[in-house]
């Protein structure tokens, strides 16, 4: 069975969204046949992510959470600003990897640089929503971010589960311009899938699949 560790820690406003995003990949990867491995809140720590990655290696690994160009925070009551869960000096732990990063400018450097079979991320600060009186833009973005995960699910490669997300987004754009006057949040939330489309990219074999 194929294994994937989902890491979504809760430590602020922000990451009060992205690990929504996190539990909603962890139940559709569940859904989809494999086992899962959730580190959430506190869980997604460095030592942990090691010993995980020691004793039952992950096929797949997906990250929502802070993050800045060369590492991915993990939980901050653990420790993750002096001791962040992934930097360049444990990388080699996601060597191999298909890696899919929901975070601030991982693409930068960390993205570049860890040995992962492909890493699917962002060079920008990325946005994320919660809701509003009109929609639910939350679950909006959710669905947007659930498009990679779901399209490596089904057996597609790293560039289709990319097209998947980029075209998800074109689409979500087209509806909330052509509800600019009903939606009072829709012209920021239109400029936010923007900015993540045009910082979002594929790092390293676009042919990768989950294994």
């Amino acid at each position: 069975m194929t294994q994937a560790l989902v890491l979504y820690p809760i430590d602020d406003f922000a990451t009060t969204a992205s690990a929504y995003f996190g539990d909603r990949i962890a139940t559709l990867l569940e859904e989809k046949g494999m086992e899962v491995f959730r580190f959430d809140l506190w869980k997604a720590n460095r030592m942990l992510f090691t010993l995980q990655q020691m004793i039952h290696p992950a096929d797949f690994i997906v990250y929502t959470g802070h993050g800045k160009r060369d590492r991915w925070f993990g939980s901050l009551t653990m420790g993750g600003f002096i001791w962040p869960l992934v930097d360049l000096f444990n990388a080699g732990l996601l060597k191999d990897k298909l890696c899919y990063a929901i975070a601030c400018r991982t693409n930068l450097q960390l993205g570049r640089e860890a040995p992962a079979r492909a890493y699917l991320g962002w060079k920008v600060d990325v946005y994320v929503a919660l809701p509003a009186a009109e929609r639910n833009y939350m679950e909006d973005l959710a669905e947007l971010f659930l498009q990679i995960p779901l399209a490596l699910a089904e057996g597609e490669t790293a560039e289709e589960a990319a097209r998947a997300y980029l075209a998800k987004s074109s689409e979500l754009v087209e509806l909330y311009e052509a509800n600019l006057e009903r939606w009072p949040n829709a012209d920021f939330y239109s400029l936010a899938v923007k900015n993540n489309v045009e910082g979002f990219e594929l790092l390293g074999d676009p042919h990768a699949k989950i294994a």
